[in-house]
């Protein structure tokens, strides 16, 4: 194939012709040089390349702002987690928490000490939970911690100690910064918007009984099934 593409390309004759009217230019240290440089530029544009792919792969799944997991990311390994708990069996919850009264902060201190809160708050909450959970920021001041490997009533109790850490934090603007949480845990053949559904409607739960609590199992009058 090779001598087939070179005959008819006539790629002999034109190399002999560009060697005769370039005749300073060594061609065999010319071709030496390639053989022996072009591999580098094609790896090293090849690591490049990775490098840059790499990092528009962590963007696309990334909050920019804490670093943490995303609301796009987080949905898929959501589904992912579900998939795995149904299959085997295995407990799975989810915890839902916002910040309680954040538009008064980025009002009263200016959206850049918002912000600062905000990457605080990811701070602390990444340094409370375990590797193997998942921690995101969905959305503004609203945060989603799926926890593997975990019935209601623990996530109950990790959501508490969130909750506790925050309460305890020091911002320097003045004022604590609280949260409300909701917890569900994940039912038999159910879907990842029921369980979502459930755990949203104890945060709303939390946010209408005073803020600055959890809610879960057994939240209220419209909630009496566990999970």
């Amino acid at each position: 194939m090779i001598f087939y593409v070179v005959s008819r390309l006539d790629l002999s004759e034109k190399l002999y012709a560009f060697s005769r009217a370039y005749e300073v230019i060594d061609l065999d240290d010319m071709l030496f040089s390639l053989g022996l440089f072009l591999p580098i530029y094609i790896a090293i544009f090849a690591v490049r390349r990775f490098g840059e792919l790499t990092i528009l792969v962590r963007e696309s799944s990334t909050d920019s702002l804490t670093g943490l997991v995303n609301h796009r990311r987080i949905q898929a390994l959501l589904a992912q987690e579900i998939s795995r708990a149904q299959r085997f069996q295995r407990p799975l919850s989810v915890i839902l928490f916002d910040i309680d009264n954040f538009k008064q902060v980025n009002d009263s201190h200016g959206h850049p000490v918002g912000d600062a809160v905000l990457r605080q708050v990811a701070s602390l909450m990444t340094a409370a939970v375990r590797e193997v959970d998942f921690l995101a920021r969905t959305g503004g001041e609203e945060f989603m911690l799926v926890a593997t490997e975990t019935d209601g009533a623990l996530a109950q109790e990790v959501a508490e100690r969130l909750r506790k850490i925050l309460c305890e934090a020091e911002f320097g603007i003045g004022r604590p910064v609280t949260a409300s949480f909701g917890v569900s845990q994940l039912r038999t053949k159910e879907t990842a918007s029921a369980l979502l559904q459930r755990a949203d409607e104890r945060l709303y739960w939390s946010k209408r009984e005073g803020r600055n609590r959890v809610s879960g199992l057994a939240a209220g009058p419209a909630d009496s099934n566990n999970g």
